[in-house]
């Protein structure tokens, strides 16, 4: 969708549900979405993908990091329509 604008997506999995999502996981996934992004293994034990109130989250964390490298979105659950609207304000900055 932002082929061409400097917009560049990863997805990083912060190992699942019970934290026992392996490279080759992803792998499969990647195989059955055919996704064309490329997919990454977060660290799973630094906490860093639990919710605030310290459970762990279903959702991978969605982040948008401007070209200052200055994290401008951050959730826990998908949300298209925010994301589009921040990637759209940050094209135009």
């Amino acid at each position: 969708m932002y082929e061409g604008e400097g917009v560049q997506v990863l997805g990083l999995s912060g190992g699942g549900l019970f934290g026992t999502e392996s490279a080759a996981t992803i792998s499969a996934f990647r195989d059955q979405t055919n996704v064309s992004f490329p997919l990454l293994l977060g660290d799973t034990t630094s906490g860093a993908y639990a919710n605030p109130d310290g459970s762990i989250s279903p959702y991978p964390i969605d982040v948008i990091i401007d070209k200052q490298g200055t994290i401008r979105y951050l959730r826990h659950e998908f949300d298209a329509e925010a994301m589009r609207d921040m990637i759209e304000q940050l094209l135009a900055e």
